[in-house]
């Protein structure tokens, strides 16, 4: 699930109330969506990026005029500004993925796989900013969402704002919103933690190349998930891409069983990453956060070690999304070969620049 619960955000209501009033314009909305995106960092380093973010937020308004009740459930301004911001540097590179590479013969295109989705923003993001011509859809995989026969439950994660009424939603009188998505967004209800769901999806979604390459994105893998998300890319040829944010360490719970991690060729002690502590109405229980950063330090530094480099690149990067005391910056990605340059060539800048001084 989306693991950015893990961290508070700071509610600003009347920020909310006011940019889901009725009376702004939608160049007033995404005027304000603009100002609001300025203030971080970041929109320095990806400044087109964030340029475009208040237009496409503006087209999901669009979709859901006349439906106010979901529209003030899916857009609560910090909320997806930082998952917008915490997901920019996949976006980035999808889309410079995506558009640099050649049309597949055949007709193929990818498919983007989006693990422990949430809500989906980041696919909602994807399909409006992708080419459709080069991507065919995307899987958003949650072990939340409802079973494609069933009408959402109050602890699922409502799809209405995925599929309106082509679906069974709580409210049939809905618009069909699945086909106003300019690339189509399919949910799917896996539980990652389950070895036989896992190997359904693989089935399912990996093992027929003749539908094209997968994109694999997951951002804010709580705990272990982290390491399922690293055995699905180094299991299945067909994932060409992969990007990887981990959210928060493994329990201790692995620590009492005295597990050792294993993934890919590489395996480390549970005693290495797993610490205790959560947040509790918004305030951190646990140990002093230069401990956290250490621990998740080694937990990243040892999935990237997980992750088979025989037939890929791979990379381990550090993008300040969090700034306000949050550590979780890291990033990892890894393409098979023969690797994108203009991928690649940004993800090795830094890298670069260090090399030369």
């Amino acid at each position: 699930m989306d693991g950015n619960k893990n961290q508070p955000i700071q509610k600003d209501d009347n920020s909310d109330e006011k940019s889901t009033s009725k009376c702004w314009t939608d160049e007033e909305f995404e005027s304000f969506l603009r100002k609001e995106l300025e203030k971080h960092p970041l929109s320095k380093e990806y400044p087109e990026l964030f340029a475009t973010a208040p237009k496409l937020i503006c087209k999901w308004r669009q979709r859901y005029q006349g439906n106010p009740s979901l529209w003030k459930r899916l857009f609560q301004k910090d909320r997806v500004l930082k998952e917008f911001i915490e997901s920019v540097p996949v976006i980035d590179a999808v889309q410079r993925l995506v558009v640099n590479s050649e049309l597949f013969k055949n007709g193929q295109k990818f498919t983007i796989v989006d693990l422990a989705c949430g809500r989906g923003y980041l696919s909602m993001f994807l399909s409006e900013l992708l080419p459709p011509n080069k991507v065919e859809k995307f899987i958003l995989v949650d072990r939340a969402w409802p079973m494609h026969n069933m009408t959402p439950e109050p602890h699922h994660i409502s799809w209405t704002h995925i599929y309106g009424s082509s679906k069974k939603v709580e409210d049939q009188s809905v618009p069909n919103y699945y086909d106003t998505w300019p690339i189509r967004l399919n949910t799917c209800k896996v539980n990652l933690k389950k070895s036989k769901e896992i190997s359904s999806m693989e089935e399912r979604l990996f093992t027929n190349y003749s539908e094209g390459p997968v994109i694999l994105v997951a951002v804010h893998l709580c705990g272990t998930l982290s390491l399922k998300a690293v055995e699905l890319f180094n299991n299945n040829p067909g994932v060409c891409f992969f990007c990887l944010k981990p959210c928060c360490l493994p329990g201790m719970v692995h620590v009492k069983r005295d597990e050792i991690f294993r993934v890919g060729e590489h395996s480390f002690d549970s005693k290495l990453v797993c610490m205790a502590g959560k947040w509790k109405k918004n305030v951190w229980r646990g140990p002093p956060r230069k401990v956290t950063t250490h621990y998740f330090q080694r937990w990243v530094d040892n999935l990237l070690l997980g992750m088979n480099d025989a037939d890929a690149e791979k990379i381990k990067k550090t993008i300040m999304v969090q700034h306000t005391g949050g550590y979780q910056n890291d990033f990892l990605f890894a393409e098979r070969l023969p690797e994108t340059a203009p991928v690649w060539d940004v993800l090795r800048q830094e890298e670069e620049l260090l090399e030369s001084e």
